[in-house]
């Protein structure tokens, strides 16, 4: 995997679906990038009316003839559905059609040059990664995460906002990793693990793992009875 150095010169990019994340990934690609959306592709059951946000759509047996693989990248930004086996098919087929994908990576990030990136990845905001990290490919990095020095993660993971990995942690394939949770230094997370919000990992994981943390209970008490009960007591 090549070292990251952005991607500046204008290109064409079409989009695998025309759901929420698709149309998330349309408006960051139009707000923060010089790229341009030119249509979309879809399972033929989901065609509809062969339009979206102003721009055709194609089933996936008609993509090769509208939009040749030699002019345009894909992106394929389904979410974590099915531990990420829904994003990964797609990523795989477009692939196999000889598509090559661009990365989506915020330009709030100054990630160029000191980190390696994979193909068909979307960053989002405010990233804190280390030197030497490595994200594979077909990887969603939501807002406000840490990666630390010489961390790994693996193609097809998901991290949602705000997860924080230390030094020379890995990440295994299609991995899902909750908002706010932590991995400590040097932590193997197994591959297709689910890790729960707000759960702390100090070891390594199986694969397949499942960790979660309870929720926060309700205190049982009305709120405008509870600000009283604080205010008498200071």
């Amino acid at each position: 995997m090549a070292l990251y150095l952005g991607e500046d010169r204008p290109r064409r990019i079409v989009i695998f679906g025309t759901g929420r994340g698709a149309d998330t990934a349309r408006r960051y690609f139009e707000w923060d990038t010089p790229h341009e959306v030119a249509g979309y592709i879809v399972d033929r059951e989901f065609l509809g009316a062969g339009e979206f946000n102003g721009r055709p759509v194609v089933a996936v047996d008609e993509a090769l003839a509208r939009f040749s693989p030699d002019e345009f990248l894909a992106f394929v930004p389904l979410g974590s559905a099915r531990m990420n086996l829904v994003r990964t098919e797609k990523y795989q087929l477009l692939k196999a059609m000889g598509y090559r994908f661009i990365t989506y990576v915020h330009g709030s990030n100054r990630l160029a040059g000191h980190c390696e990136i994979g193909e068909n990845c979307f960053i989002l905001e405010n990233q804190s990664v280390n030197f030497d990290a490595v994200i594979g490919n077909n990887v969603v990095i939501w807002s406000g995460c840490q990666i630390g020095d010489r961390s790994r993660v693996g193609d097809h993971a998901f991290l949602a906002a705000h997860v924080v990995l230390n030094g020379d942690v890995t990440i295994g394939e299609s991995a899902y990793l909750g908002s706010n949770c932590n991995i400590s230094n040097s932590v193997h997370v197994g591959r297709q693990s689910f890790i729960g919000a707000n759960a702390l990992i100090t070891q390594d994981t199986a694969e397949r793992a499942v960790h979660i943390v309870e929720a926060t209970p309700a205190a049982g008490l009305d709120s405008l009875r509870f600000v009283r009960l604080l205010k008498d007591h200071h």
